[in-house]
């Protein structure tokens, strides 16, 4: 049985001040048994204070868990700035980038277990209409980076075009040749996960976000992640800045995410991606074999690891303790997700500036709390 399904995440509200703080009542508090924890959440308020006015972040959303417990969830600064609007971890959404990767995984997962998907069969096999390549690939190439797919070109993150489903948006790279033969080289790419998102759609028979929703986001409680669609109404969401010459945040252009939903279209909360990172910590929502393929990492034909599964990268904390998960990076969103597996910790953090940077917080909060 999932273990995270049984924690009680505490009620949160939004104090107005000069730095926007969203503080558990004394109820939070009440929770912490140890004055040692107690003192390491203080500790990690001045960290991200910090960070906050070292890097001239807009606004900064937080969220720490512990063996499934959520022992820390704060927002700092501001959703929007000209409204003085504060942040709540658990309602506020951010453009979490590419993290929206790792959520496609294991939608693709779900099909790998229903046997409607084989990781290592051709692409054609399932997107029959994409053009022919000097070279066939896989699934699971695809989702690693080793498809030699290509990445953005020129301004293509500011793509403002909106498309009506995903096989539309293979037509901005669809036509490209591979940039080496699949499997000889790892090479990120965003584009790539649009042809992951087709494969979903196709042996799924149904639209790639209506399956997102149903096979992802209602069986894991994550009530607050879905597309940015332009119909969204009544969503509380950040606003999006970048900085100026003057490291003064601005608004940022718009943007319409439609052409790449699976590689980073998607908004979510922090207490909504650390849910889902703990969900995926052992065997429950997905199998065991799925969670090893997922969060393992892939190898060149050469015998080059990767440092990264299907949506998974693989990193290292401040003590050399392997973590999984991803970063995003959005017009208007930087995110850094990442799970411990060794001591079970979950540090999920998010900020409403493109190219944002943390510093050094998250081995800190790493640090602090494992």
């Amino acid at each position: 049985m999932n273990r995270f399904l049984h924690v009680k995440k505490p009620m949160l509200h939004v104090s107005r001040a000069i730095i926007i703080t969203v503080i558990g009542p004394a109820l939070f508090f009440s929770c912490i048994s140890s004055p040692s924890l107690e003192k390491k959440v203080s500790q990690a308020d001045e960290l991200v204070q910090q960070t906050l006015k070292q890097h001239h972040l807009p606004g900064i959303s937080v969220t720490v868990l512990q063996a499934g417990e959520q022992i820390y969830s704060k927002g700092f600064g501001y959703a929007d700035i000209a409204e003085e609007r504060g942040i709540d971890p658990s309602e506020t959404r951010f453009r979490i980038g590419s993290f929206s990767k790792t959520l496609a995984a294991s939608a693709m997962m779900k099909l790998v277990e229903a046997e409607k998907v084989h990781l290592d069969s051709s692409i054609y096999h399932y997107v029959s209409d994409y053009p022919k390549k000097k070279w066939d690939f896989t699934p699971r190439q695809i989702g690693g980076h080793l498809s030699g797919i290509r990445h953005y070109n020129g301004q293509e993150m500011l793509i403002d075009t909106f498309y009506t489903n995903v096989n539309d948006a293979l037509n901005i790279f669809s036509a490209d040749t591979l940039l080496h033969e699949p499997g000889s080289k790892y090479h990120y790419s965003t584009h790539a996960w649009t042809l992951f998102s087709a494969v979903i759609k196709e042996a799924s028979g149904v639209d790639f976000l209506d399956y997102m929703e149903s096979e992802v986001f209602e069986p894991l409680a994550m009530g607050h992640t879905h597309a940015e669609t332009r119909d969204l109404e009544g969503v509380e969401k950040v606003s999006y800045y970048l900085l100026d010459s003057t490291q003064t945040p601005i608004i940022a252009p718009e943007v319409d995410n439609s052409w790449k939903w699976a590689g980073g279209g998607f908004i979510s909360t922090t207490e909504d991606v650390a849910s889902f990172l703990w969900q995926h910590a052992s065997e429950g929502y997905l199998k065991t074999e799925s969670l090893e393929a997922i969060q393992t990492s892939q190898t060149t034909t050469t015998g080059e690891t990767t440092n990264y599964g299907i949506g998974w990268a693989n990193r290292q904390d401040g003590h050399k303790h392997r973590l999984v998960g991803h970063t995003g990076g959005s017009v208007g969103g930087t995110t850094y997700a990442f799970m411990s597996p060794e001591s079970e910790t979950v540090v999920v953090m998010t900020t409403n500036l493109s190219s944002a940077s943390f510093g050094n917080l998250a081995n800190e909060l790493f640090d602090l709390f494992e």
